[in-house]
C-alpha cells in the first residue's frame, strides 16, 4: 500500500506544489483535487481573511482533500536600514515609471491568525517550507487529525521533522524552481543544494516516514523513475504554472516557454532567500553590481512594488521567473488534466 496515498485520502502520487504570490487559484487547487492529485493553495503571502476566501472557494469547486502551504518562520520584520539597495532598485523603478522606494518597510506575520483559519475551515493537510512549526501548533493539529508535510533539503532536516511528528517528508533536489526549503540559510547562503536522486536515496536511508521527491521533475519518465527509487509520490511546482487554471501572468508563462534548462539561477535578489528562477535583467544587473541582498522577507518588501508594476506592464524583465530545471522541456500550455494524464 502506498502510505502516501493513505494518508492524504487522493488518488494520485502527485502533489501541486503551494507557490505563494497569487499562482495557486482556487481553479488550480480545486481542478488538481477533482482529477485525483493533491491540490496546495500557497498561504506564505496571503493576510487571513484571502486565505479564508480562497479555501472557501476551493471547497466551493471540489469535495475533495486539499492541502495550504505555510512559510514556518517568523514573518514579522521592519526596517529603516534599506540603503545601497533601494537607490539599485529605484534604477528599475524609474524604467518601470513608478515611484522610488520608500525609506522604511514593515512585514507583518500572520502564522498565528492562519492556524486559526485553518483549524476553523478543517484543512486535513498542512505542508511547510523554511522550517518546522512549533511544538505547539503541532500539538494543536495532530489533535484535530491534520496531516503535516514539511519540506528537507537534507538528512538533518528531514530527521528534524521526522522527530517533530510529521507525517510525510518532502525532499526538495537543488534542480526545484522557486525557493530553496533549507531551515538554515546562515549555513547554506544559496541554500542546501543537493541533487534530488542523491537527495532522495540519502533520506530514505534515514527516515521511515513516506518521503516525497520535488525538484525539477516535468515528465512521467522522471516520475516513474523516482517512484521506483522509493519516492511515495512527487510533487511538480514549474509544470503547473504553464496549466491555463494558474494565476502565472502570461508574460511569465511566455518566459517560461522561452527559456532553455540552462536558464535558470538562484539568487536572492527578489526576496532574501535563495531561489531559482530564469535570470533576467532584473538579477544579471544587481550581479553584476556586486550587490547584496537585504534579509528575508525585508528584500521581498521592497521589491514588491516592481514586480507588481512588472507584471501590469507585461514586463518579464523585473519579474520573479520561479522555475526549476525542467523548465526547457516545456513547450506549451496545457490543462490541469493535460498534464496529470501526461504524468502517469
Amino acid at each position: 500500500m502506498n502510505r502516501f496515498l493513505e494518508k492524504t485520502k487522493v488518488k494520485l502520487p502527485i502533489i501541486q506544489a503551494g507557490m505563494a504570490g497569487g499562482i495557486t487559484t482556487p481553479e488550480l487547487v480545486a481542478t488538481v483535487a477533482n482529477e485525483g492529485g493533491l491540490g496546495t493553495i500557497g498561504a506564505g503571502y496571503m493576510t487571513p481573511e484571502a486565505l479564508q476566501r480562497s479555501i472557501q472557494q476551493v471547497k466551493q469547486l471540489t469535495k475533495q482533500p486539499f492541502a495550504v502551504n505555510l512559510f514556518a518562520t517568523n514573518l514579522q520584520a521592519t526596517s529603516n536600514d534599506l540603503e545601497p539597495m533601494q537607490s539599485a532598485l529605484d534604477v528599475f523603478r524609474k524604467r518601470l515609471g513608478i515611484e522610488s522606494g520608500s525609506s522604511q518597510v514593515q512585514v507583518d506575520d500572520y502564522l498565528e491568525e492562519h492556524m486559526e483559519v485553518l483549524l476553523e475551515e478543517r484543512i486535513p493537510m498542512i505542508s511547510t517550507a523554511f522550517g518546522m512549526l512549533s511544538d505547539e501548533h503541532i500539538m494543536k493539529l495532530k489533535t484535530n487529525r491534520v496531516t503535516l508535510l514539511g519540506m528537507a533539503t537534507n538528512v538533518k532536516e528531514a530527521k528534524q521533522l521526522e522527530e517533530a511528528g510529521y507525517d510525510i517528508i518532502v525532499a526538495q533536489g537543488s534542480e526545484a524552481g522557486g525557493h530553496r526549503g533549507t531551515f538554515q540559510i546562515a549555513n547554506y547562503p544559496e541554500g542546501c543544494n543537493i541533487g534530488l536522486v542523491a537527495l532522495l536515496s540519502s533520506i530514505k536511508q534515514h527516515v521511515k516516514l513516506p518521503v516525497v521527491a520535488t525538484g525539477g521533475i516535468v515528465s512521467k519518465e522522471q516520475v516513474e523513475g523516482l517512484l521506483k527509487m522509493g519516492a511515495e509520490a512527487v510533487q511538480i511546482g514549474t509544470r503547473f504554472l504553464l496549466a491555463k487554471e494558474a494565476g502565472t501572468a502570461p508574460s511569465y508563462k511566455a518566459a517560461l516557454l522561452a527559456a532553455s534548462g540552462e536558464d535558470t539561477v538562484i539568487t536572492t535578489f527578489f526576496s532574501g532567500r535563495p531561489a531559482r528562477g530564469v535570470a533576467n535583467t532584473f538579477t544579471r544587473e544587481l550581479k553584476k553590481k556586486q550587490m547584496k541582498a537585504l534579509p528575508f522577507p525585508i528584500q521581498n518588501a521592497c521589491t514588491k512594488d516592481i514586480r507588481k508594476a512588472a507584471k501590469e506592464q507585461n514586463n518579464a524583465a523585473y519579474q520573479s521567473l520561479w522555475a526549476g530545471q525542467g523548465v526547457g522541456q516545456l513547450n506549451q500550455e496545457e490543462t490541469v488534466k493535460d498534464i496529470l494524464v501526461s504524468l502517469l
